[in-house]
């Protein structure tokens, strides 16, 4: 056994060819250090898999795991390969030779483990010349053994969906959002859908809230709002990153929702504390599809008055391209329209 494997990637996204990888260099050497490389605005970026976020992740995946340390390599300020080759192996030496210091055992002999033809000459050379006194390795990863590409990922998620592992998986999630006024259907129709999918959901905070704070929704105040609002944005967060999300995931109302209902509830002075608040969240959440139930009864002025501010909120925050109004007369007309609109979301990527 060697002393130290060296893997090195973007992992954007972290796939099981990838996992294969580290399991072998950490049962051939005695520890291993998974290096994610990237800089800003790099391929991870469409999907918000940006360095910290799959540094983050790939923590989420290893940990705990006593033989294996994650670290980044942060290529921002170099210029990008290949006429930044020599900058970034200077950069990743000083990461290796920081980090070993804090094992147990003296490094004698590295072992790195590259995808590319071209990374091995130079890896070879420039840490010969680095470490005269190590034995340096190097391993051609064959890549057709790893059976997937990150590329083939972030170009069709949904349809390689059980190459990515976990941790990642949430970064390719379609989020669908259903709103509408009370009484319109709501919850039903999230319960549905996440079951017809195999899927999570989330629930509508404000009920759960209600309850625990023994709370009439006429006794809200602008300090409950504010709790609510936060809530369900950690609500849906917490279920889309949940191990039961399988490709989509169904949210049953959001902080726009929240936002609405302050408006209507709270004094203008109130409502102009906590906006900024709501804003920041909104601009956080990121929705695939938007499902928008109007008012069946025709007379309901309160309802209609919801829904009319829903859809101000929805074009203020430029949503209105994602989203679709269930009309139908009945609850199965808007079950199926919301049925077929997931299907083509999901595309070629159904499974059920």
């Amino acid at each position: 056994m060697r002393d130290l494997g060296i893997y090195f990637g973007t992992f954007a996204p972290c796939h099981v060819g990838h996992f294969e990888q580290v399991i072998r260099a950490k049962r051939e050497n005695r520890h291993a250090f998974v290096i994610v490389s990237g800089y800003e605005g790099d391929r991870g970026q469409e999907h918000e898999m940006t360095l910290d976020n799959r540094v983050k992740a790939m923590r989420q995946l290893l940990t705990p795991d006593d033989n294996v340390t994650i670290l980044k390599l942060d290529e921002t300020d170099i210029p990008r390969y290949p006429h930044g080759w020599r900058s970034w192996l200077d950069r990743l030496s000083d990461i290796i030779s920081q980090e070993e210091a804090t094992l147990p055992f003296k490094v004698d002999s590295l072992t790195f483990y590259a995808g590319e033809q071209e990374y091995l000459e130079p890896l070879k050379s420039f840490f010969e010349a680095e470490r005269p006194n190590s034995a340096i390795h190097i391993t051609m990863v064959d890549r057709k053994i790893l059976g997937i590409s990150g590329t083939s990922i972030r170009e069709e998620p949904i349809l390689n969906w059980d190459y990515v592992t976990r941790p990642f998986r949430k970064f390719f999630v379609q989020n669908v959002l259903i709103l509408g006024a009370p009484g319109t259907g709501k919850t039903s129709l999230v319960q549905d859908l996440a079951r017809r999918y195999s899927t999570s959901h989330s629930t509508e905070y404000a009920k759960s809230y209600l309850m625990e704070q023994r709370l009439h929704k006429d006794e809200l105040d602008v300090k409950d709002f504010h709790s609510i609002g936060i809530g369900q944005f950690e609500n849906n967060k917490q279920r889309i990153h949940s191990t039961g999300t399988r490709k989509v995931f169904f949210a049953d109302t959001d902080v726009m929702y929240t936002k609405v209902n302050m408006k209507i509830r709270a004094d203008g002075e109130e409502f102009n504390r906590l906006k900024s608040v709501f804003d920041y969240y909104i601009h956080l959440q990121h929705w695939s599809l938007i499902l928008l139930l109007p008012p069946e009864d025709p007379h309901d002025a309160t309802k209609h008055r919801i829904h009319s501010m829903l859809w101000d909120e929805i074009n203020k925050n430029e949503l209105s391209s994602i989203t679709h109004v269930l009309d139908g007369d009945s609850y199965r007309d808007r079950y199926q329209k919301a049925h077929s609109l997931v299907d083509g979301l999901l595309q070629d990527g159904k499974d059920n």
